[in-house]
């Protein structure tokens, strides 16, 4: 008489072993979802910082004010039905931000090496002409390597802090990104089991649950550039 193996239970410890692993990509797909969506909504707040600082002169705080302007959708509160509560209460959290909040803005050009080549004296205040540019020379300038038709291309990047808020991925992605230990302190200090692949960008995001994502912009100056 031949008897079947026991398999009672054996779906039951299946269940245990591929939920969580399941449960993981679940979570990992629908912040994904998320990051996507936020670099689109970085990517436009970007075009727009850059197309308003092309008109004011290329000055890097009009393009940080611009730039904040259009990131309130990141501050919107989805639980606040009031629409126009909802938007002012963005607007100020967006203004009130902290420092480490705040996204990182860089104008990448026009900058001094193209102001030392292309620069001049225009009502007192030295700027690059932007004006019939058509018809100025093409020669490229010794300090920037461009010529005075791509000195008046507004070029920024924007990196942002897009805070994580799918459960259990913030601390998954801070351990990655940061490391961690196996918090046992027998012989004077934890034993470290990762080391991090980007432990300079851990206090300012990972450790705060939030990824940096970048954008950048390119528009041509409709205004003479000048510093700052």
């Amino acid at each position: 008489m031949q008897h079947r193996p026991k398999v009672r239970g054996v779906s039951t410890v299946e269940f245990v072993v591929i939920f969580p692993i399941a449960l993981l990509v679940v979570l990992c797909l629908i912040q994904w979802g998320f990051l996507y969506m936020g670099k689109l909504t970085l990517n436009h707040a970007t075009f727009m910082a850059a197309r308003h600082g092309a008109m004011k002169n290329g000055h890097l705080s009009e393009i940080r004010s611009a730039l904040i302007e259009n990131l309130v959708p990141f501050y919107q509160d989805a639980t606040n039905t009031n629409d126009t509560l909802r938007i002012k209460w963005a607007q100020f959290k967006a203004q009130t931000s902290t420092a480490l909040d705040r996204p990182e803005v860089y104008r990448l050009s026009p900058n001094e090496r193209t102001m030392a080549d292309f620069g001049v004296e225009i009502n007192g205040q030295r700027q690059i002409p932007h004006d019939n540019l058509q018809w100025r020379n093409t020669a490229v300038g010794r300090s920037s390597g461009v010529n005075i038709q791509d000195a008046n291309l507004l070029k920024i990047r924007v990196v942002y802090g897009y805070e994580l808020k799918v459960p259990l991925i913030g601390t998954l992605i801070k351990t990655v990104m940061c490391g961690g230990s196996t918090a046992v302190d027998a012989w004077g200090g934890a034993v470290p089991v990762w080391r991090g692949l980007d432990l300079a960008n851990c206090p300012r995001y990972y450790a705060r649950h939030r990824v940096p994502i970048e954008s950048y912009a390119v528009v041509e100056m409709q205004s003479a550039f000048s510093a700052p």
